[in-house]
């Protein structure tokens, strides 16, 4: 067979603190071609259907020196994350042609799995112990819904927003109890606004904010008993109104985490799964919270997690107890589509300017759209 177009998101440059530069540290290309037709050499080839941004990505996209939570991405490879893809050929045992996956994979149209050349060579000596290997997240089956809920939903309240949330209330608030109040900061993104329903399902008094009038919107739709606009409203001022808070679900860092530490119950627990307001950050500029006394003093529990932590225990429930619930319509979720894979950077970098309206999805196939 011929040569098959096969563009591709390159991380092409290590980025500095600060804002990426499309063009620069991500780079689209058109050109490179596949031979659909070669040899799998025991593996298998999948077609890219859709791809998931997560705010995660841009700490990977760093000096491999930098030692943290993550495993970097490789320059001069596709970048790589979450995506749902399509067997079209398999020489491995247990993966059949035509089958559905979702799991780690490059940014690109085709891929020979598992992916060789943009895994980042992983030597567990050399880290921390708690450094995660970011490509041991491999592809794995999923269900065709057959219309019960969108393909999409895989990128969201069934993909890596929809476990954090699951996994982070299941794991470490499980002792929630109905009446009691929890503040979801950053409402509206795909891990908040999970969050948010998985509260109101358990009875909890929800307190969420957003960045826009429109995203207040849709997390008081989503069943938030008190939503507010905290470029408006400042978060200090509605929590102490709607306080105190038995739970603080944190997924910006900053001031917000400030605030709501000062208005927390006694025996309080907060819940920090991303520093989205700081990824673009150098350390010495990040957000310097000032009242952590508190924490002794109202003898606060705070809790940092990755999904990997609780993932197999927790999974099996949530591919048990999700699924049917967003397929009656009691778990909703909002998808901003990007149509296109020469749209992949302008959905990834809509997380951090402050454009993205949902969740951003990146569509290469547009009848999964």
């Amino acid at each position: 067979m011929s040569p098959t177009p096969n563009p591709r998101v390159l991380y092409a440059k290590v980025p500095p603190p600060g804002p990426l530069i499309a063009g620069e540290h991500l780079v689209y290309e058109s050109t490179p071609t596949i031979d659909l037709d070669a040899p799998l050499n025991g593996g298998f080839l999948t077609k890219t259907l859709f791809l998931s941004p997560e705010p995660f990505m841009r700490e990977r996209m760093r000096d491999p020196s930098i030692l943290t939570y993550s495993t970097p991405m490789v320059v001069g490879q596709p970048i790589v994350g979450f995506g749902l893809v399509q067997v079209l050929r398999s020489e491995k045992e247990g993966v059949t042609a035509g089958e559905y996956m979702y799991g780690f994979t490059p940014w690109e149209h085709y891929t020979v799995q598992p992916y060789v050349d943009a895994r980042f060579d992983f030597k567990s000596s050399n880290y921390p112990p708690y450094t995660f290997d970011m490509d041991t997240l491999v592809l794995q089956p999923v269900p065709n819904p057959h219309g019960a809920f969108p393909w999409t939903s895989f990128a969201s309240v069934l993909g890596t927003p929809g476990l954090t949330a699951f996994v982070g209330l299941e794991s470490i608030a499980r002792d929630m109890k109905a009446g009691q109040t929890i503040y979801v900061s950053s409402g509206a993104s795909g891990v908040g606004s999970m969050v948010i329903q998985l509260c109101k399902l358990k009875g909890l008094r929800v307190i969420a904010s957003a960045g826009s009038d429109s995203k207040v919107e849709y997390i008081r739709s989503l069943g938030a008993d008190v939503a507010f606009n905290y470029k408006t409203t400042p978060a200090l001022t509605a929590l102490a109104e709607h306080g105190p808070l038995d739970f603080h679900w944190d997924n910006v860092c900053g001031e917000q985490l400030e605030d709501a530490i000062q208005n927390m119950a006694f025996n309080g627990v907060i819940i920090a799964c991303g520093a989205i307001s700081e990824y673009n950050l150098r350390p010495e500029d990040c957000y310097g919270v000032k009242n952590l006394s508190l924490i002794f003093k109202r003898r606060l529990r705070i809790q940092g997690f990755f999904i990997s932590d609780g993932l197999p225990a927790l999974l099996p429930r949530f591919l048990n107890e999700i699924p049917p619930l967003l397929a009656q319509g009691k778990i909703k979720s909002q998808e901003q589509l990007f149509l296109g894979l020469d749209k992949g950077i302008e959905a990834f970098l809509s997380m951090y300017d402050g454009s993205s309206k949902a969740k951003p999805v990146v569509v290469v196939d547009a009848s999964y759209a």
